[in-house]
């Protein structure tokens, strides 16, 4: 029996273009993210949905609904999708951040896995939450089909988690795009991607990130 998630990271938002490190912060979708979502919702026209969950942030629920268009689905909101709890460092700029923090700003660009967000979570913490919360979805929804909207640093550990094995698969896991759709399938325990970071939905000046991912150059 083949569980189906599709893993789907949340439109632009003001915060991703303006450089901001997020987090929790939850600010507005901007202009460019609307079009994205407008896309998303045609992507997921024709698609089979049995069930539909979402980080409470705006962002990951207005990307939900965007979702949910034509299948008036309810829309389960789980803070187990929420994203890193960044603490004090929250929506501050990232140049500001690699200026006040910098052995953190140098291990989120290298070292991922030893990241200790002041006030806030643990990397480690981090990842046995998507571990869990995936666990947990996927069991209560044994054979169908399921789209998560959630964020970058929830899913950066979830790719971690599958393709590695290991939180240090951090340093190698994927960059994720404003409203890319990854298919993760589930059968007997096993856990495989069945595509990763699709944004085909996009025309390619949609598809650009603001910036990059580093506490100098983009935000989470």
């Amino acid at each position: 029996m083949v569980t189906t998630l599709y893993i789907i990271r949340h439109c632009q938002s003001a915060g991703n273009a303006g450089g901001r490190f997020q987090g929790r912060f939850d600010g507005p979708v901007n202009e460019q993210g609307e079009k994205q979502l407008d896309l998303l919702s045609l992507r997921f026209r024709n698609e089979h949905l049995d069930a539909i969950y979402s980080s409470p942030l705006v962002r990951a629920y207005r990307t939900a609904e965007a979702v949910n268009k034509f299948h008036g689905l309810p829309i389960h909101k789980d803070e187990g999708l929420l994203e890193i709890d960044v603490g004090e460092m929250e929506n501050k700029l990232l140049s500001q951040i690699g200026q006040e923090y910098p052995q953190l700003a140098a291990n989120w660009d290298h070292a991922p896995d030893l990241c200790v967000f002041p006030g806030g979570e643990t990397m480690a913490q981090v990842y046995h939450r998507v571990g869990e919360t995936i666990a947990r979805i996927t069991e209560d929804n044994l054979g169908k089909t399921v789209a998560i909207t959630t964020h970058g640093g929830f899913i950066k550990n979830l790719y971690a988690r599958v393709q590695f094995g290991s939180i240090q698969g951090l340093r190698q896991s994927a960059v994720f795009g404003n409203t890319s759709v990854s298919i993760l399938e589930v059968e007997d325990g096993v856990y495989r991607w069945k595509s990763v970071n699709d944004m085909s939905h996009l025309p390619v000046e949609l598809q650009k990130a603001p910036m990059q991912y580093s506490f100098h150059t983009e935000a989470l």
